[in-house]
């Protein structure tokens, strides 16, 4: 059985530290990771990647370091634009059906 992944202990302006959770708390971090990117966005890894190549407008990753395996990090304003702007077309593409 695997062991969850133990939560991040933020210490909150006043009082004692609360563990952080959900996507709330993903979101009001300036950069993500590519898993927090997915749990932002609500998509698999396959299908980030097939956006990745597809979609113009979906957040480009920023290399950590000057090399070709560098990992990379996500602004969580683009990918918080980018669902707005999916969400936009969609709810437009609606009012014209």
């Amino acid at each position: 059985m695997l062991n969850p992944k133990p939560e991040r202990i933020v210490a909150p302006e006043s009082g004692p530290p609360q563990a952080e959770t959900g996507r709330a708390s993903i979101t009001s971090r300036p950069t993500l990771r590519l898993h927090e990117l997915l749990q932002v966005i609500c998509v698999s890894r396959s299908k980030a990647y097939e956006l990745m190549k597809s979609d113009p407008n979906f957040p480009k990753g920023v290399p950590l370091y000057d090399s070709d395996l560098s990992p990379k990090f996500y602004w969580t304003h683009e990918a918080m634009a980018w669902l707005e702007t999916r969400s936009n077309k969609f709810r437009n593409q609606s009012k014209d059906n």
